[in-house]
């Protein structure tokens, strides 16, 4: 995990959009807010990104409660409707977003899903991350 939102931190963002969760967050001075359009997972498989990084514990917070986040620590994941990620829906639900919570770094990652071959390559990536 820590290397892919390494790699969304370097990568160019030419690919930044102004509408859906990008806009929602993009004028807010206390987030770094990044959009990348066809991440690679693996090979085959490609993901659109929205990253959302706090400045600060206020920031942090505010993020926590606008996606309804009650724990405090480790990595919080669920899937989120594709309109409002706070809302949880079921894996089966396509398109949907993979939101992934990285407490100790004040980051949100939501990985846009639009199919189970996308859902579980970005799980397999994961799983990989975590092991190393």
């Amino acid at each position: 995990m820590r290397h892919l939102l390494l790699t969304l931190l370097l990568l160019p963002l030419a690919a930044l959009g102004q509408d859906g969760l990008y806009g929602r967050f993009a004028s807010r001075s206390d987030l770094a807010v990044a959009q990348v359009t066809g991440l690679g997972v693996n090979d085959s498989v490609r993901v659109d990104v929205v990253l959302l990084v706090a400045d600060d514990e206020a920031a942090w917070r505010q993020l926590k409660e606008a996606f309804d986040i009650r724990t405090s620590e480790g990595v919080t994941s669920w899937m989120g409707d594709i309109e409002h990620p706070e809302r949880r829906v079921r894996r089966a639900t396509r398109p949907a977003w993979r939101a992934v919570a990285v407490h100790a770094q004040r980051t949100l990652a939501f990985y846009r899903v639009e199919d189970d071959r996308q859902y579980q390559a970005l799980l397999d990536s994961q799983t990989r991350e975590m092991e190393h």
